[in-house]
């Protein structure tokens, strides 16, 4: 039983887990905040955080979300393995997606608030603040999908995904280091 929920949980989290790298792959033009600085004088997010980077981050996690509709239509038209039918599904990608993205965004302002500068390591925060946006999010679009999927059966999903997301994001920083997308691997 365990199983079957954490696979679902880690399933229907992937639009998420996409967009959050593809901003990379998409970013570099202007960055959200302008260049401004926040009145404490330091940058309001710092230039890792850019239009393109959000709204191509956001695109690829939806994009992907819905390869995995079609990859799931045969076996199941009607839920698409827990991502509901089109219009539904279409809205809680978008919400996991962009929710990812905005939370990263507000892992950033706080790091810039603590004086912890773009590239450094912040323990928890770098790995967590994409999975509170990407709930947060989801709970304003329906928050009965995020109580069915990752609440009930025990929390079974929610842990699924904090015990995933700092193993992912190990994965995922090396790769894009690696590839030279990222100046530093975490």
């Amino acid at each position: 039983m365990y199983l079957i929920v954490a696979l679902r949980a880690f399933w229907l989290f992937i639009p998420a887990y996409i967009a959050n790298p593809s901003a990379v792959v998409f970013g570099g033009l202007a960055p959200i905040d302008f260049g401004k600085k926040f009145v404490d004088g330091r940058r309001i997010l710092g230039d890792g955080k850019t239009y393109s980077g959000l709204i191509g981050g956001g695109l690829a996690g939806v994009f992907f979300g819905m390869i995995q509709m079609a990859i799931s239509h045969p076996w199941d038209p009607i839920e698409h393995f827990g991502f509901g039918g089109l219009q539904r599904a279409i809205y809680i990608m978008l919400a996991l997606s962009f929710g990812a993205l905005l939370g990263d965004m507000l892992g950033s302002f706080i790091k810039r608030r603590l004086g912890v500068e773009r590239g450094e390591r912040f323990p928890g925060l770098d790995q967590y603040d994409l999975v509170l946006g990407a709930f947060l999010l989801t709970i304003l679009v329906d928050k009965r999908w995020v109580f069915d999927n990752y609440i009930a059966n025990n929390f079974a999903g929610l842990l699924t995904i904090i015990i995933l997301t700092p193993l992912l994001h190990k994965l995922v920083n090396i790769i894009g280091y690696k590839s030279g997308l990222k100046n530093v691997p975490w």
